[in-house]
């Protein structure tokens, strides 16, 4: 029984000290709904300077009393504002350090400070101020002429934007406004009224906030592209024709075959239209005269000088036209190309002085096409000194050379038999030419006069036989008058087409004739044999000049080429365009080639640069496809950026009948510069086989207005002659 009570005693004991635990807990538990702070997704990283919106939750604040906002490490981890935020939902501003580092964030609740919450930003430095042209700047603009430029600014917290220059100071025209605000900042700029040195100008667009930063960019100034007035216009053309053939193929087509045609002719145009004329046209089966019943000159309105020339005749008893599309390059001249589907040719276009006379005095000529004398058409070309003392000629003072398919006739002279003709209301002239030799069969030309020292000329019907075409070019005063020292010390650009062993050949290049009778020089050869990228050769031989002025070049060696020409010269300095003084005729006499074209006189060797290349030029293209060498002929305007691209457009034709047109773009195309004015580079648009090739080219400067170019790898056949627009 005592037992019992003992434990009774104990159990009550235990059972008060529980009620006594229990009580003493409940007394010291927190509230269940206590203050607490959170921040809603801060930034983990932000730039030196830079802002950003920092937003503190508070929960159970009866008081709504917010946040307190503060950093670490003190005194350099940036400012808040404001300091302190009220309400359950605290923001405020916070702006970074100047300094780059780790800074710690605190928001801490103004009723309870023991509750608080906090985040790490990493702070950065912002990359530099960059200013970039976007888009680029146009290539090229005419004077006066107006475009938007475009300054894309970076990393300026200040938004300041750019001001606006451009050089050379005082001829590089103005800007509207000159400081632009803002990360994308834009101007008007009006080029110059004139052309400056060098045809162009550099435009700069400089940070306000840093002018250590600035872009600038090149634009080719150039003068308006000309105007075609009324007036009689001499042109020739020599390219391939198609005509019926029942034994002939042609691109693939039976019973046509393409050949080679010439035509040269004057007509005059009144008001946009062709009031008459007359033309000349010699291909394998006809030769006519024909006379134009009417046509069109129509001007493209684009600003490049573009034309589209129709020319309406009837020719035994059925109404043709031919179709021309040509760039302007003055108001006097352009380049021009046949642009329909039965022909592709490449040719010019001259005012014709409006008072024209008989030829007189020398004249250094060529023809190329093929002869009809031999077992089959054969290449051939014919070049010399046509001296008209008189009607009938006598012969004296006069020179010729004849490669027919490689057998070689070299300084022939002509019977006292040969004359030509006084030219009739367009300019029209035919010299019957008589060589002393008996051998040689008598050929006639059919000349249309430029002026004095310019005619046109094609083949008429005669004892040759040939199809061919070419140009006479005056000598004026220096006729007979010819010697070594006349070209010593000058240097000739020279640009050549025609034939070898392998089918269509063509050759430039430029040489230098030298006091000692050596020759020095570089050259391009191309007859799809070679293979990869045709690098600029060397090469050497010699050189001696007769009273006529018939130049022959001897022993032309470089690489694995070897050539002789005769180099006929017309007056001497510069010229304009192929006529009149500084321009040479050019034939070669080798049993393997037959070549023919012209050399002009250079200027500016060992000085050229990027920027000798500058401005809006006419492209006058000819070439062959690589498949079945069939001719392309290309036309069209062209901007230099005098930096090192090309670009522009060119009016395509490609003989596959029924003959292919279209306007290509000469986009991408480059250039890389060298003093020699021997340039090297690409051009992108006129490969007939694959579009899309960027074509390697040789580029030689003549001086800042014309460049002869030609194709130097394997693709194709291309030779091409720029004239700069003035």
């Amino acid at each position: 029984m005592k037992s019992l009570r003992i434990t009774l005693a104990i159990f009550a004991l235990s059972f008060a000290a529980i009620l006594v635990g229990c009580s003493s807990n409940n007394n010291n538990n927190p509230p269940q709904n206590s203050i607490s702070v959170s921040l809603s997704a801060p930034p983990t990283s932000l730039q030196t300077n830079a802002t950003a919106t920092l937003t503190a939750i508070v929960s159970n604040d009866s008081a709504n009393a917010g946040v307190a906002w503060s950093c670490a490490p003190a005194g350099s981890c940036g400012s808040f504002n404001p300091a302190s935020s009220a309400g359950s939902t605290a923001t405020t501003t916070y702006t970074a350090p100047s300094g780059a580092g780790n800074v710690t964030i605190v928001a801490t609740s103004v009723t309870d400070s023991t509750q608080s919450a906090q985040a790490t930003v990493t702070v950065t430095a912002p990359a530099g101020i960059s200013v970039t042209l976007n888009p680029a700047p146009p290539g090229s603009l005419q004077i006066s002429a107006t475009a938007t430029l475009t300054a894309v600014v970076a990393n300026d917290s200040t938004n300041a934007g750019v001001t606006w220059s451009c050089a050379p100071s005082g001829s590089c025209g103005s800007f509207n406004p000159t400081s632009s605000a803002g990360s994308t900042a834009t101007t008007t700029y009006t080029a110059p009224a004139a052309v400056p040195a060098g045809n162009a100008v550099t435009v700069i667009a400089t940070s306000v906030t840093d002018t250590t930063k600035s872009a600038q960019a090149a634009i080719t100034i150039t003068t308006a592209a000309p105007t075609l007035g009324d007036g009689t216009y001499v042109f020739s053309l020599g390219g391939q024709d198609q005509f019926a053939n029942s034994a002939a193929t042609c691109g693939g087509v039976a019973t046509v075959e393409c050949a080679p045609y010439y035509v040269a002719g004057a007509f005059t145009v009144t008001g946009g239209t062709i009031t008459g004329g007359e033309q000349d046209f010699i291909d394998l089966s006809t030769i006519a005269t024909d006379t134009f019943t009417g046509g069109s000159v129509t001007q493209t309105g684009d600003g490049t000088g573009n034309l589209l020339i129709t020319l309406s005749f009837t020719r035994s008893g059925v109404p043709l036209t031919e179709t021309l599309s040509g760039t302007l390059v003055s108001a006097v001249r352009a380049l021009i190309t046949e642009f329909d589907s039965s022909a592709t040719s490449s040719g010019s276009l001259d005012l014709q002085q409006s008072s024209i006379a008989a030829p007189t005095g020398g004249y250094a000529f060529f023809v190329t096409g093929l002869d009809g004398n031999t077992s089959g058409p054969a290449p051939v070309n014919i070049g010399g000194v046509i001296n008209v003392d008189g009607s009938p000629i006598s012969g004296n003072g006069s020179v010729f050379d004849i490669n027919d398919a490689g057998t070689v006739s070299q300084n022939q002279s002509f019977a006292n038999t040969s004359a030509v003709s006084a030219p009739d209301q367009f300019g029209r002239v035919q010299f019957d030419l008589v060589p002393s030799s008996s051998s040689l069969p008598s050929f006639s030309l059919v000349g249309y006069v430029v002026g004095p020292g310019h005619i046109r000329l094609v083949e008429s019907g005669d004892n040759f036989n040939g199809t061919t075409g070419g140009v006479a070019l005056g000598q004026g005063a220096n006729t007979g008058t010819f010697s070594m020292s006349s070209i010593a010390g000058s240097s000739f650009v020279v640009s050549t087409s025609g034939a070898d062993t392998s089918g269509a050949f063509q050759v430039a290049g430029v040489l230098t004739t030298n006091s000692d009778g050596t020759v020095t020089g570089t050259l391009n050869a191309n007859d799809l044999v070679g293979t990869g990228v045709q690098a600029p050769i060397p090469f050497t031989g010699t050189y001696t000049v007769d009273p006529t002025g018939r130049v022959t070049l001897s022993s032309l060696t470089g690489g694995p080429f070897t050539f002789t020409e005769q180099m006929y010269l017309s007056g001497l300095g510069t010229a304009s365009n192929v006529s009149g003084n500084g321009t040479a005729t050019v034939v070669s006499m080798d049993t393997t080639d037959v070549l023919a074209g012209v050399a002009y006189q250079q200027t500016g060797a060992g000085s050229f640069t990027a920027a000798s290349f500058a401005g809006s030029y006419g492209m006058n293209a000819t070439g062959f496809d690589f498949n079945n060498e069939l001719e392309f002929d290309a036309v069209g305007p062209v901007s230099a950026d005098g930096v090192s691209a090309l670009n522009g457009t060119a009016d395509l034709n490609f003989m596959v009948p029924p003959g292919t047109q279209a306007t290509v773009s000469i986009n991408p195309s480059a250039f890389a510069a060298d003093p020699s004015g021997v340039f090297t580079g690409t051009i992108t648009g006129l490969d007939i086989d694959n579009p899309g090739n960027n074509d390697a080219f040789s580029y030689y400067l003549v001086d800042t207005t014309k460049v002869i170019a030609i194709e130097t790898d394997s693709n194709q056949l291309t030779l091409i002659f720029f004239q700069l627009q003035q």
